[in-house]
């Protein structure tokens, strides 16, 4: 392989950064092709996924897929942790009960 990459996104939570990662899991186990190769790892509140092609093309699609799964991945996430919070109890509320 020619061509590498390493993309480093760093969370605030882990339980995002676990979720995240699980939703990414499955396209490790059915590659583009065999033009390119990607491996991904959880680090502390890291996540890093390491890309490798036979070239700068092939390396450029399989980046921009990860990168559309990741972003709505990312999307997906907070707009649940917003639900969330929305639904949730607030502190004062449950005081003036």
């Amino acid at each position: 392989m020619n061509a590498r990459a390493i993309l480093r996104t760093n969370f605030q939570s882990k339980r995002q950064l676990h979720a995240i990662a699980a939703a990414l899991k499955p396209e490790l186990y059915h590659p583009v092709g065999e033009k390119a190769n990607s491996q991904l790892l959880v680090r502390g509140r890291q996540l890093v996924i390491s890309f490798e092609a036979k070239d700068s093309t092939a390396l450029r699609a399989v980046m921009s897929s990860y990168l559309r799964m990741l972003k709505a991945s990312i999307n997906v996430s907070e707009s649940l942790i917003q639900l969330e919070q929305a639904r949730s109890p607030r502190k004062s509320d449950k005081q003036a009960s």
